[in-house]
This record gives structure tokens, C-alpha cells and sequence, in this order.
């Protein structure tokens, strides 16, 4: 127990004496008023002062956390619209934001951060925004939840999401209480196509407000072809309102049967609200979704029987010829052209026409390369074609069958099987009028008749003159001899000049088969045709070098030197890059004869050395 006495003697100096007892001993403290000297128990003045520091710290409220502001742009807010809402703090916060817990019941379109800085009377004061554009996912009352800055938190909240139908109660700039100012419509032809069959889709956007600028995505589809055919612009009344209309069509292919979903697409524009300054104007965002759109792809029908499946709209087949009709001669190329078209498929599945045809040996064929090609039309979709070129040389005169080209497909219309044919016909090849005839040789066979003389064998003198004498026994008999060595001779020598007559035979096959050649040549560089021409100048090469026989224009441009090359260069542009170019043949014909003529000449200059070296 503790007793505490107080006793004064002077009411101005009061002094006394505290005593202090408890249970284990009894100590007792004397002061005086007014004097600095105490006696004072120092140890447990100081323990004293740590339990009160102690206790003020523990009831000391801890500093305030920072206070984070949330505040949506507008409340109700529709379906299929988006809105910015804005966290802000004038302290600082504790770490990054963390946005995940919004993505439950809102889309994030998009999301920035900025800070401001101002001065108010010499005191200076910095804000801090992070503003996120959201498109939320239902209708109803929505809470907006608390996001962590580290360890702050933003107050959560709540936002009005209305139907896309509905008006919200207070009017916006631009609004109407009984329609909204965007519209996206998608529709897709047919909606059970056939696989590989083209499908029309047909994106539009109506809009009666002031539009700043806008985004559409493109349509997502898994397992199909999509194709972007172009825009238009229109205007259309809907429920009584103006609209200005952007309409994209949009090709898609679908590439395997069953069910194919084309998820929905979005726009999201800037529209204006309020009033416009000179220097500004205000905006908000606004996204606008269409619905998912359902396919039934059909697979390829049983009762199609065509090699290659071609579900189309149209299909043609045609055939051209360098000279119409077609005027064949031996020797003489000519081009053949197919061509297939066809709207609403790919070029890619196109068949090759001159796969399947088959002529006769003696007309030698000389295919090039394809050219593919794909339009695009707003109205019907892609059309494709396919145009193959083939040079014809025929080697003999006659009659040949030419046989029917067909090409079955199905017309997605009347829903059957078609097929576009070019019936069969007979080619008359002509003899040509140059062609000579090999079988008789003109000037060589002559010659080497001239050269050789075995009438010499024949001429050998007999004397006839009948004698009793000896003499006329021994000139019989050397005679005999002379005829026997002289008919000997004669056989050798004549086997020996059969041999020369076949080679001399043989020459002039070469020599006018290389004629041909040229003239073949000649023709297709007079008529411009780079396909004949590149068919006939492979032939050409062929008897012109026999011993390296090039099969390629870029062998033959290897050994024909530079004027050959560069004029090779210039038929494969005009052959393999599908351009519109016209082919000038006559240069290619000057760069032939200058290389034979160099050859020629050449080869004379060779024969007048020779006697030099002898």
C-alpha cells in the first residue's frame, strides 16, 4: 500500500517530505520548493519515461492510407458500348494497380496513365489518373470492385448497364430515346454451304451521328479462306431515322464440313458529344458487336463423280489458236490456249487442262507455264481463271484426232453436276511447201560420182586378134588377168562409194530437219508468239549443237553467247511474268542469224588457214 503525505510549514515554501511503503520496503524522498538540489532515484525516473513514450506510441493513430477516387464517365451505360473510368489519387500510392478483378463483368478496351502537376498559391499539388475504357459483359447493376495500388485500395462502386435496346434516362448529345446512333448488321449467303463453296458476308454500320473515326475488326473463322472483296457507301432510313451506310463484303471459304462459326465482329468509334470549340472538340468511345453467326458446311455431294471438285456459280472452258481456225503445217508451230473460268471458287482449285490429253507421237507438244489470276467483285465474290499455252509442232502430214476436253463441276445453283466441254475435232497438218525430200540427194551424190572412176576397170583393152603363136596365149592370159585385177578393183571401190552415197543420204536428213527447224523458228518470230517461238527455238537448239542436244532456254543461252542470252532473257519476262507485254520476235530472229552467220564464217576462215599448217 502506498501513502503519499504532503506537509508544508510556510504557505510560500512548501516543503515535505514523501513517503512511499509497500510490501518489501520503505524508502522516502525529500524536496523542497524552489531549490535545484533533490535527492532523486534516477533509474526509475528513466524506466518512468520509457513506459510513457511506450504508451503514446501504441495510442498513436497510424498515418492515413492514400485516397483513390473512381468515377465512371457516365451512369446508365448500354450493352455493346464502352465508357472510361477514372481512378486518381493526389498522394501517392503505395505500388502498380492491379486490374484483373474487372475483367469478371467488363471487357478492358483500353487503359492509360497520367499525372498532373498545378501550383495554388505557391503550393504546389500533383494528381495522378489511370483511365480504363470498359465494355461490360451484362446488363444490371455492376460493381465496379476495390483494385490494389500495392497495399492502398480504390473504394469500390457501381455502374448501370442497360440493354443495347433500352435509352438510358438522361439524354446524351447525339442519342434518341428510342434508338441507338451506331448499328452493325452481319449477315452471310448461304448459311449451308457446300465445302470449298463461297460464302458472301456482309458487314454493315449504319450511323446518324458524328462519327470521329472508327475500327472494325475483321471476322474470326477457324478452318476457312477469308477474302476482303472491298467497301461502299450508301444511305438507308431505319424506324423513321437517316442513316449513312458503310457496307463491306467479304468472301469465305470454308474447308471442311460440319459446323463453322463466325464469332462476332466490332467496331469502336470516337463519336462526338457536347459542343465544339474552335481549337477542340469533345469525344467519347462507343463499341457496337454483332452476334455470332452459325454455318452448316456441307461435305462433297455422293452424286459428284469429277476428278476435281469444283463447287461454283459459273464455270467456261475455251480454246484459242495463234491463227483461227487452226492452219497446221509440218514443221510450222502453233499455239494452243485453254482457258477455264469460274466464279466463286479460288484459282486454286482450278484442274490442269492439258494433263489428260493425248496426241499423236508426231505432233510434238511444248507446254508453258499456267497463268493463274483472281478478281475480286463486290456484286459476285471471286472469279478465278486459268490459262495454259501449248506449242504444237507437228513432224508428218496427215489427219490427227484432237480429243474432247471436259472439265465436270458443280453448279452450287441448280445444285448438280455440269461439265463444260470442248468436243473433238481432226487436225489436217499440211505438207510443208520448203520441206525437201531426203530420199533424193541432188549435188552430193554427183560429186562423189565425179571423184571416183571406176569406168577406167571398164575401159581395159582386150585384144581380140586370133593367133597360132604363143604371143597371143600370153596376152590372153595377161589379159584375163588384167580383167580379173580390174573387176576386183571396181567391187572394192564400188562398196566404198555405196558407203559415201549413204552418208551423202544421210546429210541431208540433218540438213533439212534443221530447215524445218528454222523455219519454224522464222514463223513464230515473225507472228510475235513467245510460246511457238520458245518451243521452235528448243527444236532448233537441238540440231543445231547435237553434241550437248540443250534442253533449256538457259542452256541454250549458254552457249549462244551474249546477243542469244540477252534476247532469252527478254522471252522469259514476257512468258513467266503474266504481264501485259508484247513480245518483238524479230529480235530474237537477228540474234539466230548472226550466230549462224558468225559459225559460218568462222568455219570459212578455218579452211582458208589450213594449207598454212600443212
Amino acid at each position: 500500500m502506498n501513502m503519499v503525505n504532503l506537509n508544508s510549514s510556510s504557505p510560500y515554501k512548501p516543503s515535505g517530505i514523501i513517503l512511499i511503503k509497500n510490501s518489501s520496503n520503505q524508502r522516502q524522498c525529500r524536496f523542497e520548493t524552489g531549490s535545484w538540489l533533490a535527492s532523486i532515484n534516477f533509474p526509475k525516473l528513466v524506466m518512468l519515461w520509457f513506459a510513457m513514450l511506450g504508451l503514446m506510441l501504441l495510442f498513436t493513430p497510424p498515418s492515413q492510407a492514400s485516397t483513390i477516387r473512381v468515377t465512371p464517365d457516365r451512369d446508365p451505360v448500354r450493352m455493346n458500348e464502352t465508357f472510361n473510368v477514372v481512378f486518381s489519387s493526389e498522394d501517392s500510392v503505395d505500388g502498380d494497380p492491379d486490374f484483373s478483378p474487372l475483367a469478371e463483368d467488363f471487357e478492358i478496351i483500353g487503359q492509360n496513365q497520367g499525372s498532373q502537376v498545378s501550383f495554388v498559391n505557391g503550393k504546389m499539388s500533383k494528381k495522378q489518373e489511370w483511365t480504363l475504357t470498359l465494355s461490360p459483359k451484362r446488363t444490371g447493376s455492376i460493381q465496379i470492385p476495390a483494385i490494389a495500388f500495392g497495399s492502398d485500395h480504390s473504394q469500390p462502386t457501381h455502374v448501370n448497364v442497360l440493354d443495347s435496346g433500352a435509352a438510358p434516362s438522361s439524354q446524351t448529345p447525339g442519342g434518341a430515346a428510342d434508338d441507338e446512333g451506331i448499328k452493325l448488321e452481319v449477315e452471310a449467303t448461304p448459311k449451308n454451304p457446300y465445302v470449298q463453296a463461297q460464302v458472301m458476308l456482309t458487314v454493315r454500320v449504319l450511323f446518324r451521328i458524328n462519327v470521329v473515326g472508327a475500327d472494325l475488326s475483321e471476322p474470326l473463322v477457324q478452318d476457312a479462306l477469308v477474302e476482303n472483296l472491298g467497301d461502299g457507301h450508301y444511305d438507308t432510313t431505319r424506324n423513321g431515322y437517316d442513316y449513312k451506310v458503310l457496307e463491306r463484303k467479304i468472301a469465305v471459304f470454308p474447308q471442311k464440313s460440319g459446323l463453322l462459326t463466325i464469332d462476332p465482329m466490332r467496331l469502336t468509334a470516337q463519336v462526338e458529344v457536347g459542343g465544339r470549340s474552335f481549337f477542340s472538340r469533345s469525344t467519347r468511345a462507343m463499341q457496337v458487336k454483332s452476334d455470332a453467326i452459325n454455318l452448316q458446311v456441307r461435305p462433297i455431294p455422293a452424286s459428284f463423280t469429277g476428278k476435281h471438285w469444283l463447287p461454283a456459280m459459273d464455270l467456261k472452258l475455251e480454246q484459242s489458236w495463234s491463227q483461227n481456225p487452226p492452219q497446221a503445217k509440218v514443221g510450222e508451230p502453233m499455239t494452243r490456249t485453254l482457258t477455264v473460268s469460274a466464279k466463286g471458287i479460288t484459282k486454286g482449285l482450278l484442274p490442269e487442262l492439258g494433263a489428260d490429253i493425248h496426241l499423236d507421237p508426231s505432233i510434238k507438244q511444248y507446254p508453258d507455264q499456267p497463268a493463274l489470276n483472281e478478281e475480286k467483285s463486290i456484286s459476285t465474290g471471286i472469279s478465278s481463271t486459268r490459262q495454259e499455252k501449248t506449242a504444237l509442232i507437228p513432224s508428218k502430214s496427215g489427219k490427227f484426232n484432237m480429243p474432247a476436253v471436259e472439265v465436270p463441276w458443280w453448279n452450287i445453283k441448280t445444285d448438280r453436276t455440269e461439265i463444260a466441254r470442248i468436243p473433238e475435232f481432226t487436225l489436217d497438218v499440211e505438207a510443208s511447201s520448203e520441206a525437201t525430200n531426203p530420199s533424193t540427194p541432188t549435188s552430193s551424190v554427183p560429186h562423189e560420182l565425179t571423184d571416183s572412176s571406176p569406168a577406167k576397170s571398164v575401159d581395159v583393152s582386150v585384144p581380140v586378134k586370133f593367133s597360132s603363136s604363143i604371143w597371143f596365149w600370153l596376152a590372153l592370159f595377161f589379159g584375163f588377168g588384167w580383167l580379173s585385177t580390174g573387176l576386183a578393183w571396181w567391187g572394192v571401190h564400188h562398196r566404198t562409194m555405196d558407203s559415201s552415197l549413204s552418208v551423202s543420204r544421210t546429210k541431208p536428213d540433218l540438213g533439212a530437219d534443221i530447215s524445218l527447224a528454222r523455219k519454224a523458228l522464222r514463223t513464230a518470230c515473225t507472228q510475235n508468239e513467245p510460246t511457238a517461238a520458245r518451243a521452235a527455238l528448243l527444236q532448233w537448239a537441238g540440231l543445231y549443237w547435237p553434241e550437248r542436244k540443250p534442253a533449256t532456254l538457259a542452256e541454250i543461252a549458254s552457249l549462244g553467247g551474249e546477243q542469244l542470252a540477252s534476247e532469252i532473257g527478254n522471252i522469259n519476262r514476257v512468258l513467266y511474268s503474266h504481264a501485259d507485254e508484247r513480245w518483238d520476235g524479230d529480235r530474237l530472229w537477228v540474234a539466230v542469224q548472226t550466230l549462224q552467220e558468225g559459225k559460218i564464217k568462222k568455219g570459212k576462215e578455218s579452211l582458208d588457214l589450213e594449207p598454212m599448217y600443212r
